[in-house]
């Protein structure tokens, strides 16, 4: 059987914060969601950042006015490396080495703690990285993150997902 027909694709690996990371910068880059909450932590700091030019022209510009400009931005710096940071926390804690099954009925990942499966009904959606395959639900939240480095087989992963998924991003444009 050709690598890229196969019907099932086993990976091993241990996810670290820069798989979270490119995985998270990619769904805030092609999602609505992840560009909805990118302007919910960058929008107050501009509008306060603007109120404050804008007092400062009046010559009212208080330093409680730039104490919160500089906390919000400080927040939208901050809220998406807090973001990466629980997330390898809580893969640290459900501990060690990884082990996921794509198949025909979808993605299983089995950790120290047990297995969690979820059909593809439930995420039929993906986004392609340059290191990662990111299966996202209906509204773009990151479900699973699968490394290409846990499978030897990254083409025959690559074509068992665009089977049963929709990229959110043409493959050229992946990365």
């Amino acid at each position: 059987m050709d690598a890229v027909d196969q019907a099932r694709v086993e990976l091993a690996y241990a996810p670290t914060a820069e798989d979270f990371r490119e995985a998270m910068a990619a769904q805030a880059r092609h999602t609505s969601l992840g560009r909805l909450s990118r302007a919910v932590v960058w929008v107050p700091a501009a509008v306060a950042a603007l109120g404050c030019a804008a007092s400062a022209m009046t010559g009212e510009v208080g330093v409680s006015d730039a104490v919160l400009v500089a906390v919000l931005a400080a927040l939208a710096l901050l809220a998406p490396r807090y973001q990466v940071s629980a997330a390898s926390r809580r893969a640290r804690r459900r501990g060690g080495e990884y082990r996921a099954v794509v198949d025909v009925t979808g993605v299983s990942v089995t950790d120290a703690r047990g297995t969690r499966a979820l059909g593809w009904e439930r995420v039929p959606r993906s986004l392609e990285t340059e290191r990662l395959f990111v299966v996202l639900n209906r509204s773009g939240n990151c479900f699973l993150v699968l490394p290409k480095r846990g499978t030897s087989s990254p083409d025959a992963l690559r074509a068992l997902i665009a089977r049963h998924t929709t990229p959110v991003v043409p493959a050229a444009h992946a990365g």
